[in-house]
């Protein structure tokens, strides 16, 4: 994210949302379809913190989502 361009602010915002997501030591793995509604639940989130940052950091972390997003899409398709 650095690398991108985003804020120190921003980026701290952002690690500090997905480590209250991140699952305890002793909490059983979840499923497919928890998982899903967490990071649904969890891209939610991070998608109204980032609306209060600076329009340049909004832009940056949008883009790195696109980015991630064809990544994923890809790698699935490749299976």
């Amino acid at each position: 994210m650095h690398a991108a361009g985003l804020s120190d602010g921003a980026i701290e915002g952002v690690l500090k949302i997905a480590a209250t997501y991140k699952p305890k030591d002793d909490e059983p793995k979840r499923d497919a379809a928890t998982a899903l509604a967490v990071i649904t639940k969890m891209i939610g989130e991070l998608n109204e913190y980032i609306k209060s940052q600076s329009e340049a950091d909004q832009k940056i972390y949008h883009a790195i989502i696109e980015k991630k997003k064809a990544e994923l899409i890809e790698a699935a398709q490749n299976q």
